[in-house]
């Protein structure tokens, strides 16, 4: 599957921001209409942010400033914001989500005023109230989320990870908003009504970018003979992304899959093999001993977080190490306190992601390295844990409410399931909370419901991830191609 987190270890030691304003990040605004009052909050967004971050930029901003000078505690009827994710089942389970959900609702709600807070007059908005349906991986747990949610008339629904696809019809039928965190199944990319905001596209971006970085970057796109392995989780989407966003722009760059991409048959001595893999398994080195055997000059994998480290864990106990055999991982497979505890042994280790939120420290100063220190600090002291501020998908958890709150926020005078799928509609290049923008109106066909596709990539120098590659995309290798479902393996 696309980027899946697991559900033990991993936590982030808290960071507190620097001082920051406006008016000296990296935006370069000077604009006297809109330096910060005595108190500190500015009396209006900087617009000259959003021209070049990325529209609500400035509002951000805005809102952060005037929390930090006097938090606004939201009030009145609450909006309900509806959370559907997979927890408790050994096939995919992942509470960082909904934890790290819940701290970005609590945040809000305590310190950024709610939804419609008007920070000039100090008047705050709406509260949110987050509802969580937790659902087992089944098709009828699926659906029965979406029908109890559904009876909750909720704004919007965010769905984390679904591998069915079966709850979409139930909820836009009923007017109801979809927002994916993570899409996986092909539902995720391909159903009008849904907006697949989390930062990498979810398989999409992720599956196609881990190829990109593996074989452009990794292996210099030799035409030389390579050889590339790739273990896959063995689920409903995993399947598909395996299939369709691994084996087949691998095909497109060794030549045996016709595409329109600039890279087509750039790679004719390419070789691959898929590996897959069961998940919830605490030993898989009969999986580790087939990557291995295929003798490859580069790995790659995307699981649930767990599955990641029993895999890398069975292959260095058969004597694999990343300086003879580099090794390529989703975002998804982030576990601070996991990674820490191998330290040097990973030492090279690559992840491909949406940013590098859990490092700002390595970031380059400006407002996305100000963003990533608000996440690692209110993150922190919201979570009801702390092992899920350090994982892939507590980011994705926390970033994904904000951006929910940020399109909620642009239309608050007229708050509405309608105004927001016009919202969500309308959006290009809208600047997203510590990562890449959304951009709804540039879906590419099929992948219609994906409104953002760029991704990161870091690397583990032993201690930290440290940021190597922004904002690239590997979504031209799959360009002019036919879904492939991998019906026939």
């Amino acid at each position: 599957m696309a980027a899946c987190g697991g559900d033990d270890g991993g936590s982030s030691e808290a960071t507190s921001a620097p001082e920051t304003t406006a008016a000296s990040t990296d935006s370069g605004s000077t604009d006297e209409t809109t330096a910060p009052t005595d108190s500190g909050c500015p009396s209006e967004p900087d617009l000259s942010m959003d021209a070049e971050l990325g529209t609500g930029a400035g509002a951000l901003e805005q809102a952060l400033q005037c929390a930090e000078a006097s938090p606004l505690v939201a009030s009145g009827d609450p909006v309900v914001i509806g959370i559907m994710n997979p927890e408790g089942d050994p096939n995919g389970s992942f509470p960082e989500y909904t934890v790290m959900a819940q701290a970005a609702v609590d945040f809000i709600n305590n310190e950024l005023g709610g939804i419609g807070a008007d920070y000039a007059t100090g008047t705050p908005g709406r509260p949110i109230k987050l509802e969580v349906c937790k659902m087992a991986i089944s098709p009828v747990d699926s659906q029965k989320c979406a029908n109890e949610l559904a009876a909750k008339n909720p704004l919007v629904v965010y769905s984390t990870l679904n591998f069915f696809g079966n709850h979409f019809p139930i909820l836009v039928e009923a007017g109801i908003p979809v927002v994916v965190g993570t899409p996986i199944s092909p539902a995720d990319f391909t159903t009008a009504g849904v907006y697949a905001i989390g930062g990498g596209g979810g398989c999409l971006g992720v599956h196609t970018g881990l190829i990109y970085y593996a074989t452009q970057e990794v292996l210099g796109g030799t035409a030389d003979a390579v050889k590339v392995a790739v273990p896959w989780a063995n689920t409903p989407p995993g399947v598909f992304c395996y299939h369709d966003l691994e084996k087949k722009p691998m095909n497109v760059l060794n030549g045996s899959t016709a595409s329109s991409s600039s890279l087509a048959g750039s790679m004719p001595g390419l070789e691959h093999t898929g590996v897959s893999i069961l998940p919830g398994q605490a030993d898989v080195t009969p999986d580790a001993q087939k990557v291995l055997d295929f003798d490859p000059d580069v790995i790659i994998y995307s699981g649930q977080g767990a599955d990641c480290w029993s895999l890398v864990n069975s292959m260095l106990k058969l004597g694999w190490t990343p300086d003879e055999t580099p090794l390529v991982l989703s975002g998804a497979c982030t576990d601070l306190t996991t990674m820490g505890e191998l330290g040097d042994k990973i030492k090279g280790t690559y992840m491909i992601g949406s940013s590098s939120i859990l490092v700002p420290e390595a970031l380059p100063p400006g407002q996305l390295q100000r963003e990533a220190f608000v996440y690692n600090e209110k993150g922190a002291q919201y979570a009801s844990d702390d092992t899920s501020v350090g994982k892939g998908f507590g980011t994705q958890g926390f970033t994904g409410i904000m951006a929910i709150w940020m399109v909620a926020n642009s239309i608050a005078d007229n708050l509405s399931g309608d105004g927001l799928v016009s919202a969500f509609e309308a959006t290009k290049d809208h600047h997203a909370f510590a990562g890449s923008g959304i951009s709804c109106q540039d879906a590419i066909a099929p992948y219609v419901a994906v409104c953002n596709s760029l991704v990161s990539a870091s690397q583990w120098d032993g201690s930290q991830l440290v940021p190597v590659k922004d904002d690239f995309s590997g979504l031209d290798l799959v360009a002019g191609t036919e879904l492939d479902f991998g019906a026939n393996g």
